[in-house]
């Protein structure tokens, strides 16, 4: 079972395991297969600074499907895209001002993973 962690540190985790694979011509399991050759030719692995939970951030991937679709594209913007709020705004069509416009909607959309996601649990 998935330790319980804080929303946001899941969906970073989510966005990690799966930021890269969103490319077109980027395999998953690249990364890995370079680190083996790596390791295979004697050099020493990169400490990871955070281990990934790939369980977790599939578990989170599943529940992205239920996610209304409002939602989904405010984390993925946030998340796998990584961009400022303002640009999700812009691309949104979501009011920049004021402020807590944007937060509530994004505080609505970790609430709402976060529920399909404890049910999935």
């Amino acid at each position: 079972m998935t330790e319980r962690r804080d929303i946001g540190s899941r969906l970073e985790n989510w966005a990690r395991v799966f930021r890269d694979t969103t490319r077109v011509g980027i395999s998953p399991t690249g990364a890995y297969c370079d680190q083996l050759r790596r390791e295979a030719e004697g050099e020493k692995p990169a400490p990871e600074r955070r281990k990934l939970d790939e369980a977790d951030a599939a578990l989170i991937e599943r529940g992205m499907r239920e996610l209304e679709t409002k939602h989904r594209m405010l984390l993925y913007w946030c998340y796998i895209r990584q961009a400022q709020p303002e640009v999700v705004c812009r691309k949104m069509a979501i009011a920049h001002r004021p402020a807590t416009v944007f937060v509530n909607l994004f505080r609505q959309a970790q609430a709402a993973i976060e529920s399909i996601v404890g049910g999935m649990e």
